[in-house]
């Protein structure tokens, strides 16, 4: 079988990069980082021009009609320079939680603006006791008349900037049941919300939000009552694919930059890159990256192919991404000595960029419990 890149797929790919070549060298990254917004929206805007946005939505809702692996083909590109953009949390998670709606007239009023950039998204989920579960939910939406009160709060919310916010929320069965999960899209501006933003150690910013007595009327809500638990986990299985594409770009950066570094950096007179103690630890680290790469081509076929084991391949893939992007990481830190975590060389920056990777929707123990529950169980 042919698991090489399209035609189509090899051109975004060199687009992606040739921009990111001449406007994300590791200077210009930081100053965008210390943007207020945290990220530049003068590239967001240019991201729109070229039509990035567009290609994980359909031809119907006005996008390229792309699919997980032209997605990934994008994410592996900004994972080599670490691009802050909200792409992930704007485009690829909360915009296909709204192109996967089945409330047409709330997609048809949003979509154009999430394809245009113009309105960006954050899925609001996690809580404080939830142990990244996506069924546990203890925000409550109490349904009065034609609209849902809201009450409750959820931490570490993507894009702190975001101009709405996917809220989910319970309106019906126990805390950690499927059923009943409802998501609402609610306005950031909205004032009964108290937003509290942070900044992650990648330098990202996110934000906790509380509520109480938030009003959201029934147009704003995109499945019907309690039902979202499906298109969640679906979406969220995608997401986490196109994020582990981001993780394996961040690896095949470190391990060529720390070869690199090895047949440059002298000792004793003779480049460190041939002792050999230190090449069989950058072969372990560059097969480390190629056996994450096979194991995100096959989470890409098992979505494309509709297989009824794509959530586990996307648990094994997650699990071993959080596993060995660390491991990358640190041994790309111990060969560059002691400069490998100041803030003059990108390698401790791409240390804290996969370790919040592996975080997200839970770490790599995590997705081994749930790789094991569906496996075995």
């Amino acid at each position: 079988m042919d698991f090489s890149l399209t035609e189509e797929q090899v051109m975004l790919k060199d687009s992606v990069a040739k921009f990111l070549a001449d406007n994300y060298a590791p200077e210009q990254r930081e100053a965008i980082v210390k943007n207020e917004a945290g990220y530049s929206p003068e590239h967001w805007a240019t991201f729109s021009e070229l039509g990035w946005l567009t290609i994980p939505f359909s031809e119907a809702d006005g996008g390229f009609g792309g699919n997980v692996a032209d997605v990934s083909a994008v994410m592996e590109e900004f994972g080599k320079v670490l691009v802050v953009e909200p792409y992930w949390s704007s485009i690829v998670l909360a915009g296909q939680l709204i192109a996967r709606s089945t409330n047409n007239d709330l997609k048809s009023r949003v979509m154009p603006t999430v394809i245009s950039g113009e309105t960006q998204c954050s899925f609001a989920w996690l809580e404080a006791q939830s142990s990244f579960s996506l069924s546990h939910v203890s925000t409550k939406a109490t349904k009065q008349g034609d609209s849902y009160h809201l009450s409750g709060e959820k931490k570490l919310v993507l894009n702190a900037k975001a101009s709405h916010f996917i809220v989910a929320a319970r309106s019906s069965g126990d805390v950690n049941s499927q059923s009943g999960i409802s998501l609402f899209v609610v306005d950031a501006t909205n004032p009964a919300l108290k937003i509290e933003t942070v900044r992650l150690m990648d330098g990202q910013h996110a934000c906790n939000i509380q509520f109480s007595n938030l009003v959201v009327g029934h147009a704003d809500m995109l499945t019907q009552e309690g039902e979202a638990y499906p298109l969640i986990a679906e979406v969220v299985d995608e997401a986490l694919v196109a994020l582990c594409a981001e993780a394996v770009g961040a690896m095949t950066y470190l391990y060529k930059a720390t070869a690199d570094y090895a047949n440059t950096r002298k000792q004793f007179g003779v480049t460190i890159g041939s002792f050999q103690a230190l090449q069989h630890r950058m072969v372990d680290m560059f097969m480390a990256t190629e056996q994450c790469r096979s194991l995100l081509v096959r989470a890409q076929c098992a979505i494309l192919d509709g297989s009824e084991e794509r959530s586990q391949d996307v648990a094994v893939l997650k699990a071993m991404v959080g596993k060995y992007g660390r491991k990358i990481a640190e041994e790309a830190v111990q060969l560059h000595g002691g400069m490998g975590v100041t803030n003059e060389m990108p390698i401790g920056h791409y240390l804290k960029r996969l370790m919040m990777i592996d975080m997200y929707f839970g770490g790599s123990d995590i997705h081994r419990r749930r790789f094991s529950d569906m496996r075995y169980l």
